[in-house]
């Protein structure tokens, strides 16, 4: 019994008992942060059906933000809407402690990068950095993290291509025009990807603003050609923040 107390002590310590989408019991095993049913529930996005310069869904061609003013994206792919199911599970990860929520989200976006041909393009990851006291209150940097996780699972390497030079306030709140001035000179690119295409990584796409604002840096360091894998893509309003799993 003293054996067996410690042995589950351990796992509850190593992997949450809980689920991040519906917080029902998980039961299964294999340390996946969240239930199949919150899982299954999540809205995939089809790749053939997104704006080659921000993973917006436009009947395959460009949207009318990227008709209008050029992206610095020569090709993009979202894995899922951000709505739901996702957003929990990504405010989980970011938030709440569910960094075990890597390895699930770096699976789902290495076969998004093999079935989109975004893998083929760039044969470097590079993630999206955040700010440092963010990621001392967190422990972990999310959009690197999952750029390393992501890169793992396509054999390909990381580059630590983007450095952050200052902190911005959140982007959540603004609109999109403030989101673009706020994120404006917050990136710098560095050699290590100079006359490289890569592959940006970064989980939560609204306006463009972050991602675009890192693409420029890597092109202002030398780099040929940037794609955008992302874990998820605003479309609409957001509905329920998740499902009802027995």
């Amino acid at each position: 019994m003293v054996g067996g107390g410690l042995l589950r002590l351990l796992l509850d310590w190593i992997v949450p008992s809980t689920c991040a989408g519906c917080g029902a019991e998980r039961m299964e095993v294999g340390g996946s942060g969240a239930c199949r049913c919150c899982w299954g529930s999540i809205r995939e996005l089809d790749p053939a059906a997104a704006c080659p310069g921000c993973a917006l869904p436009a009947a395959g061609g460009r949207c009318r933000d990227c008709g209008d003013t050029p992206s610095p994206i020569s090709r993009a792919a979202a894995f899922g809407e951000y709505d739901g199911t996702l957003k929990t599970l990504i405010s989980a990860y970011k938030f709440h402690g569910f960094d075990i929520l890597s390895a699930p989200f770096a699976e789902r976006l290495a076969r998004l990068a093999r079935s989109s041909g975004l893998e083929q393009g760039a044969p470097a990851v590079v993630g999206v950095p955040s700010t440092r006291s963010r990621n001392r209150q967190r422990g972990f940097d999310p959009g690197v993290l999952l750029a390393r996780e992501t890169a793992r699972r396509l054999g390909l390497q990381t580059l630590p291509a983007l450095r952050r030079l200052r902190s911005s306030p959140p982007q959540s709140r603004l609109s999109r025009s403030d989101r673009m001035a706020n994120v404006a000179g917050v990136f710098e690119g560095t050699a290590s990807a100079a006359g490289r295409p890569v592959l940006l990584v970064d989980d939560i796409v609204t306006t463009g603003a972050t991602a675009f604002a890192a693409a420029r840096a890597l092109h202002r360091a030398g780099t040929s050609r940037v794609h955008l894998l992302v874990l998820a893509r605003t479309l609409v309003p957001v509905g329920p923040t998740a499902p009802e799993c027995a």
